[in-house]
């Protein structure tokens, strides 16, 4: 490679790597990631999913395992919709709140 890759590239192949069942691969690059950024929550998420998408739930637990001890977490998705000029914002597991039928 004439340039060599950072991060994103090697994330963008990772991503690659889990949408088509690509587990070799995916151990290789996360390891390599995982020396580029260790901080980096989302290469260790992903590689999570590649390990549950192959069964490996061992493989699941020692990495969560592992993100407990560099105490990363990740943060909880969420979107934010504007409804009469406010803005709301709703996380993946919200429970209903009293606003939302106005939303």
């Amino acid at each position: 490679m004439p340039v060599q890759a950072d991060a994103s590239v090697w994330g963008a192949l990772l991503g690659s790597c889990r949408t088509y069942d690509n587990f070799e691969l995916a151990e290789l690059v996360a390891e390599k990631l995982f020396k580029l950024d260790p901080q980096d929550v989302t290469s260790y998420v992903m590689m999570s999913h590649v390990y549950a998408n192959a069964g490996r739930s061992e493989d699941v637990s020692k990495l969560r395992n592992l993100m407990r001890e560099r105490e990363l977490k990740k943060l909880p998705g969420h979107s934010v919709v504007e409804a009469n000029c406010r803005l709301h914002r709703f996380l993946v597991d919200s429970k209903p709140r009293h606003s939302w039928p106005t939303v």
